[in-house]
């Protein structure tokens, strides 16, 4: 991958803010982390946003990375299957929808191939109900099947959302022979996108580098969260699965980013 992605490719890609939303920035960032200590940082209400990625590959289409957000699911949750403790819970009165996931499509005027998913935690899968039926979606290995403390009680809201779709595909990685990543894929074959296995977030997190004609671009996903911990090298908060390997991921792809200073880096939460 590495001697390959400095090299122009054929992938476009956009990058949509779908909807604005707050969560906790003690969720978002690790603040018991000595550089948040020392920086002063308090827990309170981050802005954030939610994005979709719009990729256009040119023999195999449009594919989407994430889901953004639907107006179905903000403005009538019960009707698409979220449960009142999510309802309650994940504030969704302060989720505000800029771009709907049929509209960003319906915009490229080309339909829709796959999404691949950096995982399936409720604001990355939120635009669903406006994904066609019968459209694949590619996760990392394990991310479909993980229980864990966090997806308890969006599990049934995740359950649904899939009824009556392909099954869940999930990419399988080979370990790194070096030690670099855990796991690296060439996603269409033709070393125009890679993916990344960067678990901690959740399980089967991933992140995704794109040869694009203007160079290298990152999605790091939930890898990052906010511009503040990329900058300063700390991990997301209480929304992780393992905060060991969260960490170890956040690392590796800000040394990436390091090695390819033309690589423009693009977050999970914030510009």
């Amino acid at each position: 991958m590495e001697a390959l992605i400095d090299k122009p490719g054929p992938i476009e890609i956009e990058t949509i803010a779908s909807a604005d939303w707050v969560a906790n920035l003690s969720g978002l960032l690790n603040l018991k982390d000595p550089k948040a200590i020392q920086a002063g940082l308090k827990d309170r209400e981050e802005p954030i946003q939610i994005y979709l990625h719009l990729l256009r590959h040119p023999v195999r289409g449009c594919f989407m990375i994430d889901t953004g957000v639907s107006k179905r699911f903000v403005q009538d949750p019960k009707s698409v299957g979220v449960g009142w403790m999510v309802r309650n819970f994940a504030k969704l009165d302060k989720m505000k929808v800029r771009v709907e996931p049929s509209a960003a499509v319906r915009s490229k005027g080309v339909p829709l191939q796959g999404i691949l998913m950096t995982h399936l935690h409720l604001d990355h899968i939120s635009g669903m109900p406006d994904i066609p039926t019968d459209i694949p979606f590619y996760t990392g290995f394990g991310e479909a099947n993980t229980k864990q403390f966090t997806n308890v009680f969006v599990q049934g809201m995740e359950n649904r959302f899939f009824e009556g779709r392909p099954a869940i595909q999930e990419l399988q990685f080979t370990k790194d022979p070096d030690g670099t990543f855990e796991g690296v894929i060439d996603v269409f074959g033709d070393e125009s996108l890679f993916t990344i296995l960067t678990p901690g977030h959740t399980a089967g997190h991933m992140s995704f580098v794109a040869r694009t004609p203007e160079g290298p671009v990152l999605l790091t996903g939930d890898a990052c969260h906010t511009r503040w911990g990329w900058e300063h090298g700390v991990e997301p908060g209480t929304f992780t699965f393992d905060r060991v390997k969260e960490r170890k991921s956040l690392l590796a792809l800000k040394a990436l980013s390091e090695r390819h200073p033309n690589m423009v880096v693009r977050l999970g939460h914030q510009p």
